[in-house]
């Protein structure tokens, strides 16, 4: 079990890398580079650059689709959750060879609805049943702000379905209000992520992990300085974020996420992996590949986020020593070895 285990959180490490390197080269620098005059060279090197990113973009569609399987046979005791996963992997194979008419697709969204409650009320009532009486607000917290943000997301899309099948006039209303308070989610989302990663290290992060954080997180704040209209249009094409706060509210979202996923990128990589997946996906998911990228980050976050084994020359100090477990961003519990 334990090999099972190492192994498929290798299979998350890999989807979560060719994830991003999918959003970062065809949502965003192929489109950002269509305003640049290009030389014969730049075509070929534009070309080349997007071909890369289509082929993480095939792996990312195939990886994804096994993992959510195999994140329904994992919980295939709970039913419901795994038939809710099934469902959506076949209508996304059904999706590939038919346009669906407006009540499939209205199903589809209605199951991606059920699967983000079902994820995130697992790991609320895991953390209720703790023996624990101190869980700390961080545990569920952590889950359920970027469940938040995409049921947002999810609604936006389903009500126009909605009022499709029932005849009612359109737009529907409430859209643009539902749609900002995900995007509140969101930001929410990776502050929260920040500050219970700093809690559960029980001191502030390294000064590497800010600096390099840093660099993307300038860029954006150069990028929106320098010309306002396009950062947003290609914000919008790249992660979905409409950007109606003020800039540096974003900005600053990007730096605490980076350091938040550099900082626990060897400690608890399980955390690392989830924030790129969502990151990756996108605020309201335009693809199955990228909802579920997401699902499997939501499901990511309800995992125990322990440190990984220690080198085989610590193993044999620490053999003596009480060990510490701990479930997501909860309260560490020393139990001794035996």
């Amino acid at each position: 079990m334990a090999g099972f285990a190492i192994q498929q959180r290798a299979l998350f490490k890999w989807l979560a890398v060719a994830a991003v390197v999918e959003w970062l080269l065809v949502r965003t620098f192929t489109r950002a580079a269509i305003h640049v005059p290009k030389s014969s060279f730049m075509i070929s090197l534009y070309a080349a650059v997007n071909q890369i990113g289509l082929v993480a973009a095939a792996f990312v569609a195939l990886l994804a689709f096994v993992l959510l399987l195999g994140l329904a046979w994992q919980t295939r005791q709970a039913i419901i959750l795994p038939l809710t996963l099934l469902g959506l992997a076949l209508l996304s194979v059904l999706f590939l060879f038919a346009v669906p008419p407006a009540w499939l697709a209205f199903t589809y969204q209605l199951l991606a609805i059920l699967a983000v409650l079902l994820i995130a009320s697992t790991g609320v009532w895991a953390r209720r049943s703790e023996p624990e009486k101190k869980k700390g607000w961080q545990g569920t917290a952590v889950a359920l702000f970027p469940a938040g943000a995409l049921l947002a997301g999810l609604l936006v899309q389903l009500l126009p379905n909605l009022h499709a099948l029932l005849g009612w006039p359109g737009p529907p209303p409430f859209t643009n209000v539902l749609f900002n308070l995900g995007e509140l989610f969101v930001v929410a989302s990776v502050i929260i992520w920040w500050w219970a990663s700093r809690s559960l290290n029980g001191r502030t992060h390294s000064w590497k992990p800010w600096l390099l954080a840093a660099f993307p997180a300038l860029l954006f704040s150069l990028s929106f300085w320098r010309d306002p209209a396009m950062t947003g249009i290609l914000t919008i094409w790249s992660t979905g974020l409409t950007l109606f706060l003020p800039w540096p509210v974003y900005a600053l979202a990007l730096w605490l996420a980076g350091v938040t996923v550099l900082a626990n990128w060897h400690s608890r990589p399980t955390l690392a992996y989830a924030i790129l997946l969502l990151i990756a996906g996108g605020y309201v998911p335009q693809l199955s590949s990228q909802l579920f990228c997401a699902l499997i980050g939501l499901w990511l976050l309800q995992r125990p986020l322990c440190r990984n084994q220690a080198h085989p020359v610590q193993r044999r100090l620490s053999a003596s020593l009480p060990v510490e477990s701990s479930t997501a961003f909860g309260k560490l519990k020393k139990t001794p070895t035996s």
